[in-house]
């Protein structure tokens, strides 16, 4: 803050005696014209006395800024580099996690593709078992009815043969043959009863 006061302090001494200098110059260098080589000298000495002056002001305060001002600078430049490496360090590490996120993705997706061809083949067994369990339910129900038709085919086939035989019967016995039939059947009953009754 101090070497800026007197940077501006002796700019302004500089702006001031700036002018001075060159219309002291000047005339110097008319006097030099009419009084021949001495006026030089003098021009020289002024030239000498203005700029040492100024150095001597100027000298501490330039310095020192233009220290602060590379010492601003190499700061700026290592913050720069500082960040050059946090954010190359960042790239590298989200181009790490990019190809593990990658390789998690292609995992899943192999991983998924194995387990729906397992689900798959899981699917076609359970099929297959349940297709042969529905078709031996079919056999057994086919069968099951089958006999149960057969069954009553018998006995509508034994009712038939019965009332036709009955009806072929009634159809070739007289009414002499039928009282003939009874009475040999009575007849045998008896003997069967009397034989019963023997033992």
């Amino acid at each position: 803050m101090k070497a800026s006061r007197a940077l501006a302090v002796s700019l302004l001494v500089f702006a001031l005696l700036g002018p001075a200098a060159l219309f002291a110059a000047e005339e110097t260098a008319a006097a030099e014209h009419e009084s021949g080589g001495s006026g030089f000298i003098w021009k020289l000495v002024n030239f000498a006395v203005l700029f040492g002056a100024m150095f001597f002001f100027l000298r501490k305060p330039l310095g020192e800024m233009l220290k602060k001002r590379v010492d601003v600078v190499r700061e700026m430049l290592e913050d720069a580099r500082d960040d050059r490496e946090k954010a190359e360090t960042k790239l590298a590490e989200a181009q790490a996690r990019a190809s593990a996120l990658e390789d998690e993705a292609a995992r899943l997706k192999e991983q998924a593709a194995a387990d729906g061809k397992a689900e798959t083949e899981n699917i076609r067994a359970l099929s297959a078992k349940e297709a042969e369990r529905i078709r031996t339910l079919a056999s057994q129900e086919v069968a099951i009815r089958l006999q149960a038709g057969i069954r009553e085919l018998k006995e509508y086939t034994t009712e038939l043969a019965a009332g036709l035989a009955e009806k072929r019967i009634r159809e070739r016995l007289s009414p002499t043959d039928q009282s003939a039939l009874i009475d040999r059947s009575i007849e045998r009953m008896k003997t069967i009863h009397e034989e019963r009754a023997a033992h």
